[in-house]
């Protein structure tokens, strides 16, 4: 009899719409159809359930329509859209589209220039067949940001040196366009497409649009099939109109509405949950988030940043900035914006807050100081942004001077999905530097998958990190040097940039942003890097080897367990804390859906080894404290190596050095105490390079209680150096190498069971991505409840029924049938997984009928 434990997920509070109706302006990409795709959209509110789409690249107005009562002006189809209902609901490759056809305003050219010639041609590369370009910069042309200014959003952008500020109403079926340009030349507006004819250049009518302007001085003109507008030169502010659509002549042009008054003032406050997972040296406390907030917002914490040591600032994933003012243990939050383009990461700039979005890098300025964003200032867009929806903005950081580097995901997707190849543009899958007055962007690194990324602050080092998928077989901790390939959809591998060190997938199924370790309380990890889980909700150590970049390293699992699908962690300026942020909408099999915590150390010694490192002779593995001698023999070591490769299929099986799918036991020979103590050198003799090498131990510190079972450390390794025996700590060992012997209790067969098979299932992320309920929501991979004895249809036209040999060469040969509805998203469990194992998953997957 099997007992199944299913996995629950507590229902989300209440919520409001996604599109926040108190806020006049939303960032979101957009499929207009016939008038182009938008890839940084601007949903700007011009009256009761009127909209205009503004491509904020081509600066140009694209779409004007009325929502329906009770349906969201474009669809929830990006993925903070599609997951704000379901939290765990994954967005596919479509892009949101609006709620109805509405009337095209200007076509997909620039929407303003310096002459008609400026308006007519798009002078931005092409990318393949990705619509997403960028904005105009090279030539002259760029998006300021925008004002919230009460229920109206003020547009700025820049041509030819002159501001132009633009803001929509409607009344009556009008639509009035608006604009206020500085003193300058003449300027061109594009308008829209279509055989108008023009009478006195004020108005111009068109078998599907009439347009008037409500000035002399901006004169309308067809122009190549198109309907331009010319602003005359001045030499004072230049306030016009255009109207849209049937009536009379728009008013006279208003003021610039410049009203701010703050929109969210009521506070909500939460305690922290002290303590609410703890080990040895370590604490972990729980910050519950304002989710009874009067606004009905999901708060889905994606990053923190510290703007003093009593002040947070808090990004979501659905666009929002809360600040926290921490006072003891309580948080007061305040939401400071609204209305960003899926963020996930936040720093800040001499006190300003700054955001990564699919619109650009973001600035946030409290103009009239009353605690809330009133100009979204666009810092950058001169990313070229990719349409396609895994074009994520992924992580972010900033220097003292105000450098900012970035990194966009790499993975392509169309029409029909997902893809595994490399993009033609050469920002996406790409870690950039930005500088400070973000008018310049330079290429780091470039052919990644998803790349998160950390910068040491004393070194400048950055070290990136990667999850396992195509073109990568597995997730590791990358040096990042100018010019790096890291191989994402690359043939020839010959210059493609190793990791110092490789992450076995049982251990991290999809990595995030690593935190260099400068200044926390934790003062035995100082110098190296905490590689965060999102898969797994675990916290390792790094340890990169000698020089730059680094061609070895150690991976150290630190036992804890955080339950949070953590992705980005950041240092208390004042007590060292290391606070974590994340949130989880598929494939993660931390329990939690979102979490904001903070990790303490607790002034014990920590349990797991706080360094490692290879050395020519074997590996040396340190602890914070003094060690049991009891402990510390051959008999407390074992040790196994594989190697991976590099293809276009999902992740690697791992092998053997005869190129067998499988594992290599490695004989250990002599077990040796540094003279503190507090290190352990292990021989392995003739230590030969491998991309996994796998030590197990049952060191333990004194006063602890003895532990039966082995504890991993991960090493890869290349050409370590000899030892230097008395700057490590030793005396000189006397090595025997005919001593070496092989324990490999680790890779022998056991006997299959369904209980071993539920084990492994959770060890190795297998319940990420297959639910054991029958959900298929939050999950990348078909439900393992009933599967097997079902009949199975495939993306080839071919069936068959799921039997104890078809859920065998699942695991092993994932990518040769793909399941009708999913893409390929599951390593080769080959060489992985010994027989009894795969077998007692089979026995596992038939009992969860």
């Amino acid at each position: 009899m099997v007992t199944v434990t299913l996995a629950c997920i507590a229902p989300a509070a209440a919520t409001g719409p996604f599109f926040d109706p108190t806020l006049p302006l939303h960032a979101s990409a957009a499929d207009t159809g016939e008038h182009g795709v938008v890839a940084r959209g601007l949903l700007v509110r011009a009256g009761e359930r009127e909209w205009v789409v503004f491509d904020q690249d081509l600066l140009r107005p694209v779409l004007w329509f009325r929502s329906p009562a009770g349906r969201p002006p474009l669809s929830l189809a990006l993925m903070a859209q599609a997951s704000w209902d379901e939290p765990t609901r994954k967005a596919g490759a479509k892009l949101p589209v609006p709620a109805e056809k509405g009337r095209g305003l200007a076509p997909a050219l620039p929407g303003v220039g310096a002459g008609s010639a400026a308006v007519l041609e798009d002078p931005r590369p092409f990318f393949g067949s990705d619509p997403g370009r960028g904005g105009l910069e090279e030539s002259g042309r760029r998006f300021l940001g925008y004002h919230l200014a009460g229920e109206t959003a003020v547009l700025s952008y820049e041509c030819a040196g002159v501001r132009v500020r633009e803001w929509y109403e409607t009344n009556r079926g009008r639509l009035s366009r608006h604009l206020a340009a500085d003193a300058g030349e003449e300027l061109v507006f594009l308008v829209a497409a279509g055989d108008f004819t023009v009478n006195a250049g004020r108005e111009a009518v068109s078998p599907e649009l009439r347009v008037v302007s409500n000035h002399a001085g901006l004169k309308l003109e067809a122009a190549g099939g198109h309907l331009i507008a010319r602003l005359a030169a001045s030499r004072g502010e230049r306030r016009v109109s255009l109207g849209y659509g049937e009536g009379a002549s728009p008013p006279r042009t208003p003021e610039v509405p410049s009203a701010f008054p703050a929109r969210w003032k009521q506070p909500v406050e939460t305690r922290f949950r002290e303590g609410e997972k703890s080990g040895p040296g370590w604490a972990l406390d729980r910050l519950p988030l304002p989710e009874d907030n009067p606004w009905k917002r999901r708060v889905r914490p994606a990053d923190v940043v510290f703007l003093s040591p009593e002040r947070a600032a808090v990004v979501t994933f659905e666009g929002d900035v809360w600040r926290i003012d921490l006072a003891g243990q309580r948080a007061r939050w305040t939401r400071f914006a609204g209305g960003l383009c899926e963020p996930l990461s936040i720093e800040q700039v001499k006190g300003v807050i700054q955001v990564f979005t699919r619109n650009g890098i973001v600035r946030l300025h409290d103009l009239n100081g009353d605690g809330e964003a009133d100009f979204y200032e666009n810092h950058s867009s001169l990313i070229r942004q990719t349409a396609g929806t895994r074009g994520y903005p992924l992580d972010m950081e900033v220097d003292e001077e105000g450098r900012t580097w970035c990194s966009v995901g790499g993975i392509v997707t169309d029409d029909r999905g997902l893809t595994n190849r490399a993009s033609e543009n050469p920002h996406v899958g790409a870690i950039l530097e930005i500088s400070p007055d973000g008018g310049e962007i330079r290429i780091v690194g470039s052919r990644t998958r998803e790349p998160f990324f950390g910068r040491d602050p004393v070194t400048e080092r950055i070290v990136m990190t990667e999850q396992q998928g195509h073109w990568v077989p597995s997730s590791g901790s990358f040096p990042v040097v100018a010019g790096a390939n890291f191989g994402y959809g690359v043939q020839d591998g010959a210059a493609v940039a190793q990791p110092a060190v490789w992450i076995p997938h049982d251990q991290d199924t999809s990595s995030a942003s690593p935190l260099w370790l400068r200044g926390t309380a934790f003062k035995a990890w100082e110098g190296g890097l905490l590689q965060l889980s999102y898969g797994t909700g675990r916290l390792f150590l790094i340890r990169h080897g000698e020089g730059w970049p680094a061609k070895e390293g150690a991976v150290i699992p630190l036992e804890i367990e955080t339950g949070m699908p953590v992705l980005h962690a950041q240092t208390h300026p004042a007590d060292g804390s290391i606070w974590l942020a994340g949130f989880r909408i598929y494939d993660s099999r931390a329990p939690e859906l979102e979490a904001l915590a903070r990790l303490r150390a607790t002034g014990e010694p920590l349990a797991p080894p706080v360094d490692a490192r290879v050395v020519k002779e074997g590996v040396i593995v340190s602890f914070g404290a003094e060690l049991d001698p009891a402990s510390v023999s051959p008999e407390s070591v074992q040790a196994r190596e594989w190697q991976y490769r590099r293809s276009s299929s999902y992740g690697s099986p791992r092998f053997r050095r005869d190129g067998q799918q499988g594992v290599d036991a490695v004989a250990t020979g002599g077990v040796f105490l540094s003279k503190d103590g507090r290190s352990v050198f292990v021989h392995i003799p003739n230590l030969k390079p491998a991309m996994q090498l796998e030590l197990s131990h049952r060191f333990r510190l004194k006063g602890q209680r003895e532990k039966a079972e082995f504890r991993p450390v991960f090493f890869t390794v290349a050409a370590p150096p000899a030892a230097e025996w008395a700057a490590l700590g030793f005396e000189p060992p006397r090595l025997d190498a005919s001593i070496a012997g092989l324990r490999d209790t680790l890779i022998r067969d056991s006997e299959p069971t369904a209980e071993l098979g539920g084990e492994l299932a959770v060890r190795y992320g297998c319940t990420a991505c297959h639910s054991i309920d029958g959900k298929q929501e939050g999950h990348s991979g078909p439900t393992w409840k009933g599967l097997h004895g079902s009949l199975r249809r495939f993306t080839d036209g071919t069936s068959r029924r799921a039997d104890d040999a078809y859920l065998l060469e699942a695991m092993l040969e994932p990518d040769k049938t793909i399941v009708e509805g999913y893409t390929v998203g599951m390593a080769s469990y080959a060489g992985v997984l010994n027989d009894a194992e795969l077998r007692s998953i089979i026995l596992y997957i038939r009992a969860l009928k």
